[in-house]
């Protein structure tokens, strides 16, 4: 049964530059909890679709990962869960809109990534993909850097040629996605670098780790848009910041154990009210207001969108009520 009819888009992107576009993560469910889970998100995904314009539901990839943070802990051991790419056609039996699936290329040889994309395109009817590198930089893996990735679909795939295999095919029509960390600022190899570069290696927008205040994505934002001025680049890709919901200890813990930055005051500020929620909600609209305010002051203003994350079912609606305040600040930008 088709819970709700949406109009699907060749390119998710295009809608930033009228608006905000609008992205809401659906976790995949534990391996043998798909049907159960598949019930609950049925019910939230079709309130969330009567109640906002989302652009696309987000399917993140969870790895079995360490401690990103100094502070922080995990909420629950790790347990294998549903691929993102099987879990989206089960969803898309019921919610006919557009999907976006994220998904770890350093472990992939060149040759199983390039047929992963081909059949990820071919038999799940995929479109939209975001490619994630390495948890850490200082580990070896065989497979493809998200740069190579990159250019392993947008300068073959999408043109119509194998990279791997002698021989040509139906050009795939990916958009493709990249991440980008706000905190990750190092003398080196800055993130503006690191974006520009996956940039020009193809990704058509990024999609940003979480985050609870402007100061680091305003920086991040000034520093990318005069890197995109030195280069003569007048169409930049987008980027959509992620934004979460927090209403106890426990999603504070878990998003410092992931690595989100929360600054102490903000953490006060939230956890100290009657209604952590809610506060936490008019926390983001606020951050999203200086987003907004400040790209259109910038040399080369950045399309910009939303990605709604949510932890646990018990911060669906709220991520839902996230989803509408956001909706609204990027329609009357």
């Amino acid at each position: 049964m088709i819970f709700k009819e949406m109009m699907k888009t060749d390119d998710i992107v295009t809608d930033c530059n009228d608006h905000a576009a609008l992205l809401f993560e659906i976790l995949p469910p534990v391996e043998g909890n798909q049907e159960k889970r598949l019930r609950s998100h049925q019910k939230y995904i079709s309130q969330l679709l009567r109640e906002t314009n989302v652009n696309a539901l987000n399917l993140p990839e969870i790895q079995n990962e360490s401690k990103k943070g100094e502070k922080g802990k995990r909420r629950k051991p790790y347990k294998e869960r549903v691929s993102p790419r099987k879990y989206t056609r089960s969803l898309s039996a019921s919610f006919n809109t557009n999907f976006v699936i994220n998904h770890v290329c350093v472990k992939h040889d060149p040759a199983q990534l390039e047929h992963w994309l081909l059949e990820t395109y071919d038999q799940f009817d995929i479109r939209h993909i975001i490619l994630v590198g390495a948890e850490s930089s200082s580990e070896r893996y065989d497979g493809l850097s998200v740069c190579e990735g990159n250019k392993l679909v947008k300068n073959y795939l999408n043109s119509g040629k194998r990279k791997h295999q002698n021989e040509t095919i139906a050009p795939t029509n990916f958009t493709i996605g990249n991440i980008c960390i706000p905190t990750r600022r190092r003398p080196d190899y800055d993130e503006p670098e690191r974006m520009l570069d996956k940039f020009d290696a193809g990704a058509d927008f990024f999609t940003s780790q979480i985050i609870t205040e402007a100061e680091t994505p305003v920086s991040l934002m000034k520093d990318f848009s005069s890197l995109l001025e030195q280069n003569q680049i007048e169409n930049p890709p987008a980027i959509f910041w992620s934004f979460t919901p927090i209403s106890s200890k426990k999603d504070v813990d878990f998003l410092r154990w992931l690595g989100v930055y929360i600054p102490e005051r903000t953490e006060k500020y939230i956890l100290g009210s009657e209604n952590p929620a809610s506060v936490s909600l008019e926390a983001a609209q606020r951050v999203c207001e200086k987003l907004l305010d400040f790209n259109s002051q910038l040399p080369v203003p950045l399309p910009m969108g939303f990605n709604i994350s949510v932890m646990g079912l018990r911060n669906f609606e709220n991520g839902i009520r996230l989803a509408k305040l956001l909706e609204m600040e990027g329609v009357e930008s």
